[in-house]
């Protein structure tokens, strides 16, 4: 029986195996993955400034609990990326988009069909922009997101993002995200909820400082979070685009905590 049960372990996850990957725009990019046998379902994970993917080590496993592979990515001029310790400019940090565009392209290699995206601060924005250039994105998790870090926006994103679902969080201690995760509240078009923390500071900060955060967070991922209206959240693509413009469908949940 426990020969069974630790092939069994070995066999559900590869846990944080180190990947080189190479983006659209040709940047040497390093991060961390962790497949799960056979799901079809994954997250790419975006950290804030001057960190790196390791901040999302613990989500991370959990997610893998519940049969989710993920891609923590460390983005250009962080961790162990190309520019790493170097000034960046405002290109390069609206070039990051494309190390999460990465991050998915690896994930879809290991026969993930659904990818969301998970990021916090700036790595918020880039998830948004992220949803906007991939019609294959499922979901969004924005936690402390902004309308504009360091040239990166959100809402134009969130717009063009269209009907799929996004998750807002951020903590009335922090002195900004609470005022842009209500402005994207009200552009959102599709199944949204805005989690507004009584305190929890920046960024994934507050997945240390709320112990509920990370089955809130889990829970919009799996689709399994029901939303005031009663409705069950649906992590799926239902964009259409046409050959000029972008057609959505779906309504908007307002929901404050």
């Amino acid at each position: 029986m426990l020969i069974v049960l630790i092939h069994f372990l070995v066999g559900l996850t590869i846990a944080g195996t180190p990947i080189q990957l190479r983006t659209t725009d040709g940047s040497q990019v390093h991060a961390s993955g962790n497949v799960v046998a056979g799901s079809s379902k994954g997250v790419v994970l975006a950290h804030m400034l001057g960190r790196d993917g390791g901040d999302w080590e613990y989500l991370s496993k959990r997610l893998t609990t519940v049969k989710l592979s993920t891609i923590a990515v460390d983005l250009r001029g962080h961790g162990k990326s190309a520019k790493a310790g170097t000034e960046l400019s405002e290109v390069d940090y609206k070039a990051m988009v494309h190390d999460l565009a990465a991050g998915a392209a690896w994930l879809r290699k290991q026969g993930v069909k659904e990818v969301s995206c998970v990021g916090a601060s700036i790595g918020a924005n880039l998830c948004a922009q992220l949803g906007a250039a991939d019609p294959g994105i499922v979901n969004l998790v924005l936690l402390s997101p902004g309308l504009n870090y360091k040239g990166v926006t959100s809402g134009d994103a969130l717009q063009t993002y269209g009907n799929r679902p996004v998750l807002l969080v951020a903590a009335e201690d922090d002195r900004f995200a609470p005022r842009a995760a209500a402005a994207l509240e009200e552009v959102a078009k599709g199944q949204v909820h805005y989690e507004l923390l009584a305190e929890g500071g920046h960024g994934t900060k507050m997945l240390t400082r709320d112990a509920k955060l990370e089955g809130t967070v889990t829970s919009w991922l799996i689709g399994t979070f029901k939303l005031i209206t009663g409705e069950i959240v649906r992590p799926q693509a239902q964009i259409k685009r046409g050959d000029d413009t972008v057609e959505t469908s779906g309504k908007k949940m307002q929901v404050h905590q």
